[in-house]
């Protein structure tokens, strides 16, 4: 027997964080961020003969003259529980809920993949045809995420990127990167790039940098009340994290080096051979390096202080995966690579929490090169994956179309 009701938000998480499917944007945390944006907020769930197997954080956002109802990253479904029988009894209760709130619509994005593709973009695994066709035949209007691109993404990721970290360890991890990243990775080393998690009155700042990087790549960013609320409600499971540079100490690392060659230097010419002439040479060009890397910190120093914020990043863990959620690169500091140290640290404290997944989250779907963020992303050697898209019914026909004629009539005159 089919059986739908609100659920406690204590069973809620029980069946969350422990189903395959779970995600942060279906958790209590997200329902309280939610609230505060002045949000609606159930918690549904689909019975079957008493056992829990089917659940959702519905969700009302205010619309002009009602609501929009979605179910963001859900609904949360147990292993080898879809079909239309169960689909059609629990969508029908969110669609009653929905209307008795107001609803104009309802819209599903369930945290699914509809392909899995390799870093040329090619298709390798097709998965979940059979939710698209149960929703399909319970007369849900289907919207793919085939456009490329970060404008287009205003809603919802199109493409993600992925690594399974299930046969990794703290000492594989580092081996498993491209060539490319693990030496970005070690130059940050090198450099003397150091990582620290921000207190909540350094948000600010986070959010003011957040923003150049979305100006810069073209999507929206949030608002800082966003990562305010963030903080406070996901309390250890979100982490803020701030890749940074003391000029002091890299100047420091720099003239040791050059300190070092004049010496290695001294003892060459003490010897008096002539086939050591090619290795002063060399001694003295990674000098010359090392001095204008100086005269670059000193320079940096005087414009920006002694400390520099090179780039920095939201993460949100759950015991499915662990979600590399926003993030910026300050430009005029990326030859320090930062984001490569910050990503190499986050995974490493994904496989200490024993999560298998990491997700970097959104890439263009755009596989040609031009991508930036890709590029950064596949380094790590990952796996590119495009979502399964949205899923929405209209509750209200006539009053959709009225205030969808309006909004056109709108866009024509502005």
């Amino acid at each position: 027997m089919l059986t739908v009701k609100e659920i406690d938000p204590t069973e809620f998480m029980s069946f969350e964080q422990h189903c395959p499917t779970g995600n942060f944007y279906q958790t209590i945390w997200q329902q309280q961020v939610l609230l505060r944006e002045h949000n609606l907020t159930t918690f549904r769930g689909l019975y079957e003969d008493d056992e829990l197997i089917m659940a959702a954080l519905l969700v009302g956002r205010k619309i002009h003259f009602g609501y929009r109802f979605e179910v963001y990253g859900g609904p949360v479904i147990a292993p080898n529980k879809v079909s239309v029988a169960r689909l059609r009894v629990f969508l029908a209760d969110l669609e009653q809920y929905a209307f008795q709130h107001q609803g104009l619509e309802l819209k599903l994005v369930p945290n699914l993949d509809c392909h899995v593709l390799d870093n040329d973009g090619t298709i390798i695994d097709s998965q979940n045809e059979a939710l698209t066709q149960a929703l399909s035949e319970i007369g849900y209007r289907y919207a793919n995420f085939k456009s490329a691109g970060y404008k287009t993404a205003a809603h919802a990721n199109h493409y993600v990127y992925k690594k399974d970290l299930s046969h990794l360890n703290a000492d594989t991890l580092t081996k498993s990167y491209s060539s490319k990243a693990r030496y970005n990775l070690n130059k940050a080393k090198e450099f003397g790039v150091t990582l620290r998690q921000i207190p909540f009155d350094e948000l600010s700042e986070f959010k003011y940098n957040t923003n150049k990087t979305a100006e810069r790549l073209h999507f929206k960013d949030k608002p800082l009340a966003y990562y305010q609320d963030a903080f406070e409600t996901y309390g250890n499971r979100v982490q803020f994290v701030v890749a940074e540079l003391n000029l002091d100490n890299y100047i420091a690392i720099y003239q040791k080096k050059i300190t070092h060659n004049d010496a290695q230097i001294s003892e060459l010419i003490a010897k008096r051979k002539g086939y050591n002439e090619a290795k002063i040479a060399e001694l003295k060009r990674q000098s010359n390096n090392h001095t204008r890397k100086i005269a670059q910190a000193k320079m940096f120093a005087d414009e920006y202080g002694t400390t520099l914020n090179i780039a920095g990043a939201m993460f949100i863990s759950q015991p499915q995966e662990m979600d590399y959620v926003f993030s910026y690169t300050n430009e005029e500091f990326k030859m320090f690579r930062g984001p490569f140290l910050i990503q190499d640290a986050m995974m490493h404290e994904a496989i200490n929490q024993h999560i298998q997944t990491y997700n970097f989250l959104g890439i263009a779907g755009e596989f040609d090169g031009s991508d930036g963020v890709f590029e950064f992303k596949k380094g790590f050697n990952g796996y590119p994956a495009e979502e399964i898209g949205e899923f929405t019914k209209i509750l209200r026909p006539a009053k959709y179309q009225i205030i969808s004629t309006l909004r056109g009539l709108k866009q024509l005159v502005s």
